[in-house]
């Protein structure tokens, strides 16, 4: 497994450091850090001044962020074969992004460390950034990450169970987690209250066939040694499965981006886009082939 994982001194960004202790072995692991100086080209800026302060900068913070490397190789697992650094000055979201296109990891992993007091807003733009454009599937940590031992994994349909399924067997664990594989009927309002009937009607019908499909991919996922369950929710999704995260409090959740492409690039569905904003455990975000 290939895997980067983007450092920036934050606690947050040595989360994703300890979240490769569930993982193994890694075979290859790229260790990411940009250094981000202001804009300071500007008119009223002579060059020779914005070069100064520009190479002050670099002199300054270079050698801190080769110090911040060094602690993270200090801290990694044995199972992590070879190792990458990259050091460069740039945004950091486009220096992430940059590098995942050259080393194509199979997992990008980062810590989010929004300061913003709206709960929809409690992702930092680096983070979503790389996560509405990334390449591959990405691990968003915003919170002490030391075990994996219950993972939450939400399905849509059967082609996002395929894909859900297709990369949870491909994760290389330390040692397997339970599944709890969570469906959830929407529940539409019918128009006319006339129709009430007919709404029960379907309500329990769509809920048996969340029920079945649930417990269609928990058995599928037992067949491959993975201790598994089944639960429904009813109503909006994403309000449900961050509910039954509450409750059940899960080590990890693994979601299917549902995102599409659009002029400016990928759009992250709506349901994958409130719990990487939201939820408190590590948001895994799986990205398809086909995204």
């Amino acid at each position: 497994m290939k895997i980067l994982i983007a450092i920036d001194g934050s606690p947050q960004s040595f989360y994703s450091i300890q979240a490769l202790a569930h993982f193994g072995p890694v075979d290859e692991l790229a260790l990411v850090h940009a250094l981000h100086f202001p804009d300071l080209n500007h008119p009223m800026i002579p060059p020779d001044i914005r070069e100064n302060a520009m190479q002050e900068m670099e002199n300054t913070l270079r050698p801190k962020g080769e110090a911040l490397l060094e602690q993270c190789l200090s801290g990694l697992p044995t199972r992590v074969g070879k190792v990458k650094r990259i050091h460069q000055i740039g945004f950091p979201a486009m220096v992430i992004l940059d590098t995942a296109k050259s080393v194509k990891p199979d997992l990008i992993m980062m810590g989010a460390r929004g300061l913003g007091p709206i709960k929809e807003l409690v992702l930092g733009s680096v983070s979503h950034r790389v996560l509405l454009h990334a390449p591959c599937s990405t691990l968003t940590v915003k919170n002490p990450f030391p075990a994996l031992q219950h993972l939450l994994m939400p399905i849509e349909g059967k082609e996002d169970a395929e894909c859900l399924l297709h990369y949870l067997f491909s994760l290389p664990f330390v040692t397997k987690p339970r599944i709890s594989v969570m469906s959830v009927w929407p529940q539409p309002q019918l128009p006319w209250p006339e129709t009430l009937s007919q709404s029960k009607l379907l309500e329990e019908r769509a809920l048996a066939h969340a029920r079945d499909m649930a417990e269609e991919v928990a058995q599928q996922a037992e067949a491959k040694h993975f201790s598994s369950q089944a639960i429904v929710g009813l109503g909006d999704p994403a309000f449900a499965i961050l509910e039954q995260a509450k409750i059940i409090k899960p080590d990890l959740i693994m979601v299917g981006s549902h995102g599409r492409h659009g002029l400016s690039g990928f759009l992250l569905g709506s349901v994958s886009h409130s719990l990487v904003h939201q939820a408190t455990a590590p948001v895994l975000v799986v990205r398809s082939s086909g995204s």
